[in-house]
């Protein structure tokens, strides 16, 4: 064994050995406010103690069998602090690839998403994608974000798929409190989000949307891609043909004059996106090759910066030395304390 190499995976739990010699300390302490009780032995013999004393202090009186026990427990703590740091020692080299993309979801929560001119609402579809997009094991670590009126992140950036798949089932359109679909701020807080991730290859935006977002605010998205330092690729959701805008059970939105409004898909707002951003643009559909095709640009992106290998530590943990030693410890109490409760079952 090599304990050159010696370390803890987890320091920070040392600082939990300062508690005995905390206990000590407040032990000490509560010994001075009986100090009175030495000045009582000072002028009588130990044996004559239990008949002139009242109220003794037990730290004074401390027995054989108590100060075994408090050892011990001493031991046990100071042995699983020493556990729970996780000292190791010896490691193996593994070569690895280091390099991820980076996918950071917008899904559109506007009120247009109620919309149902597919077999069910453009929100249904849209969490759909989503989760093809999990199922799909790729070499990506995925943050969502939501936006209507205002943008709010839901995920950050995770490898975790399991917990970003039960997040989606909390998404709904009520989620935000002010209405509307705006992109400019979503892209805007989306590519803050992505700076300084510390990957070579540059981030990748996948917005899921109807595309009906107003002129200026669109104008300012497209500027915004343009210089952006990344990519975006569009889905859209929806149909060209539309459907009427739900707002409670059996009625519609209505524009200013009192019109029905209608809702459609707005492909050649997300083309214009894909194209300012260097990505692709994709219908959502009930096969996977819209989502496939998008996470086929992302890998593209990845071999065309290349992947570096690198060489990753791979320790030999040893705290469960440790742990050995506490039940080799606990052993005889155990099993003096379940002879005490046969003998009171009996």
């Amino acid at each position: 064994m090599n304990f050159s190499e010696f370390e803890f995976a987890h320091p920070e739990w040392l600082w939990a050995l300062l508690v005995p010699i905390l206990v000590l300390l407040l032990a000490w302490l509560v010994k001075r406010r009986f100090s009175y009780y030495r000045r009582v032995r000072d002028f009588a013999e130990p044996h004559l103690l239990p008949h002139l004393l009242i109220n003794q202090s037990p730290l004074i009186h401390l027995n054989r069998e108590k100060l075994r026990f408090t050892t011990v427990w001493v031991i046990l703590w100071l042995l699983g602090v020493l556990a729970l740091a996780g000292p190791r020692w010896d490691y193996e080299e593994q070569e690895v690839f280091r390099q991820r993309a980076h996918v950071m979801i917008l899904l559109d929560l506007s009120e247009s998403m109620r919309v149902k001119d597919l077999p069910h609402s453009r929100l249904e579809q849209a969490l759909q994608d989503i989760e093809e997009l999990l199922d799909q094991e790729g070499n990506s670590d995925i943050g969502l974000m939501v936006f209507a009126g205002i943008p709010h992140l839901v995920a950050p950036l995770t490898d975790d798929y399991k917990t970003l798949r039960h997040l989606l089932y909390e998404i709904d359109i009520d989620l935000l409190p002010i209405q509307g679909s705006r992109l400019a701020p979503a892209l805007e807080t989306a590519a803050r989000w992505l700076t300084g991730q510390g990957t070579t290859s540059p981030p990748h935006l996948l917005l899921i949307s109807d595309g009906e977002f107003e002129p200026d605010d669109l104008q300012k998205s497209l500027a915004q891609v343009e210089k952006g330092e990344f990519y975006l690729h569009t889905l859209g959701v929806g149909t060209p043909q539309g459907d009427f805008i739900p707002v409670k059970e059996g009625t519609w939105q209505k524009d200013a004059n009192g019109e029905v409004v209608i809702s459609r898909l707005n492909e050649d707002a997300l083309r214009q996106l894909a194209v300012a951003g260097r990505g692709i643009y994709r219908k959502a559909d009930y096969r996977r090759e819209d989502t496939q095709a998008i996470l086929g640009e992302v890998e593209r992106s990845l071999n065309e910066v290349g992947q570096d290998k690198t060489l990753q530590k791979l320790w030999h943990e040893r705290f469960y030395l440790l742990v050995g030693l506490m039940m080799i410890l606990i052993l005889p109490w155990f099993r003096r304390q379940r002879s005490v409760f046969l003998n009171r079952s009996s």
